[in-house]
């Protein structure tokens, strides 16, 4: 009977020594891919703000390098192919802009969306932009850059 107590509390002590091992912590390959997810965040956060930067400056050759020929937006006033959008560029006024908020959702290795607060002053063709929107983007790896796919716009309620 003592055999028996001793191998009981040998395995109960074995049992809590591996469940005390924190088996949540990351592997060496899962922490450096999770820092090159943040660089990568942060790189498109970045191109995100030079796109609206490059529109509230009238900047057209920063906005379209940012840009796939082939993208899309939406918003209130429908469905805009950038190709449109670009030559109506110059009837876009933005006094002042900021971004808030922002989050980074990976669809896979070649696609993230970059959604936000955005919240300015402005014009487009003469009448007033919505102050505050939700604004997301989808951003494309095309070889070695990426551009902006697709964004979207919905107007925050007041």
């Amino acid at each position: 009977m003592k055999k028996v107590g001793l191998t009981l509390a040998a395995l109960a002590l074995l049992c809590g020594t591996a469940a005390a091992q924190d088996v949540n912590e990351p592997t060496p390959q899962q922490t450096q891919t999770m820092s090159t997810a943040n660089t990568l965040d942060k790189a498109l956060i970045a191109n995100e703000r030079k796109m609206n930067e490059a529109v509230a400056k009238g900047d057209k050759a920063t906005f379209q390098s940012l840009v796939s020929p082939n993208a899309w937006s939406a918003d209130g006033g429908g469905f805009m192919k950038v190709s449109d959008f670009i030559a109506v560029f110059d009837q876009v006024k933005v006094s002042n802009w900021s971004m808030s908020d922002e989050k980074v959702s990976w669809l896979d290795g070649n696609n993230a969306i970059v959604a936000y607060k955005w919240t300015g002053a402005g014009s487009f063709q003469g009448q007033p932009i919505p102050g505050t929107v939700y604004a997301s983007t989808v951003w494309t790896k095309k070889g070695d850059k990426w551009v902006a796919t697709y964004h979207q716009e919905s107007e925050a309620k007041k």
